[in-house]
């Protein structure tokens, strides 16, 4: 697997697009004031190894809770930092753990049969609100204002740029990369739930696959919520490179595993 590093570098550089970041020896630390309930855009993102526990816990603590901000963070490198998760019950957060497949495009497509009802192109001002009714509709993105305002932030980001599908007009399915530097990650894909099921996921992937070529990107990685999901991407040629165990840890509010269940 891709050293640790390297896939927390476009993490960040990722959720530096709608989040302000404050930097500590073993991580980062986001936040948005203007989305608080967003956990994305506020959290402590920690994957170095982590030498004092109490100190770090103590201070992303204080940290949030100056901020009006619900405390939050995001633990890899679990093997190396079991004394921090350990700490975690003392400072009042719990937490929840997450083994998730790390899938990366092996530059091959896949053969699609020719379907001439599949229109798909990119979201502008034109049809942007089209594009942001078919993230609106998916419970497990969260609430819809919260998709909005992160949809309206990211879609104004140079580097996103998003993509609609369409089925005989119907605007259905959308989903977006984000770009730095070499690299790209697919985010947000998303099928309206009437028209699941028809494999419709596959040609919006292989759109941006192709776009990926156009761009000379080095890598293109995309990274499944769930075992089914992976097997979705698998049949696109996003084999996986590894799997990568973090830790989500909250002072209060919903665990991920509750809002994916409410869904």
């Amino acid at each position: 697997m891709h050293k640790i590093e390297h896939i927390m570098q476009l993490d960040i550089d990722y959720i530096k697009s709608f989040s302000e970041i404050e930097t500590c020896n073993e991580g980062v630390l986001f936040y948005n004031k203007e989305m608080p309930t967003y956990y994305d855009a506020n959290h402590a993102h920690i994957w170095r190894k982590v030498v004092e526990p109490n100190i770090l816990l103590k201070n992303i603590k204080d940290f949030y809770q100056s901020k009006s901000l619900i405390p939050r963070l995001y633990l890899y490198n679990v093997e190396e930092n079991q004394s921090c998760i350990e700490a975690l019950e003392n400072y009042g957060f719990h937490y929840e753990s997450f083994t998730d497949d790390v899938q990366c495009w092996n530059g091959e497509y896949v053969q699609l049969s020719h379907n001439p009802a599949i229109q798909i192109e990119r979201v502008t001002d034109a049809n942007m609100e089209e594009a942001l009714a078919v993230e609106m509709s998916i419970a497990t993105f969260g609430e819809p204002e919260l998709i909005k305002q992160a949809f309206e932030k990211t879609y104004h980001s140079p580097h996103f740029t998003y993509y609609l599908l369409r089925v005989d007009g119907k605007a259905c399915c959308t989903a977006n990369i984000f770009i730095s530097g070499n690299q790209g990650r697919i985010e947000s894909v998303a099928t309206i739930e009437s028209y699941r099921g028809r494999g419709l996921i596959g040609y919006i992937l292989q759109h941006i696959q192709q776009e990926s070529v156009k761009q000379g990107l080095e890598y293109l990685w995309i990274l499944p919520i769930n075992e089914q999901v992976a097997k979705v991407y698998d049949m696109a040629n996003f084999k996986s490179i590894g799997k990568l165990k973090s830790i989500h840890a909250f002072t209060e509010g919903k665990s991920i595993h509750q809002i994916r269940q409410d869904a």
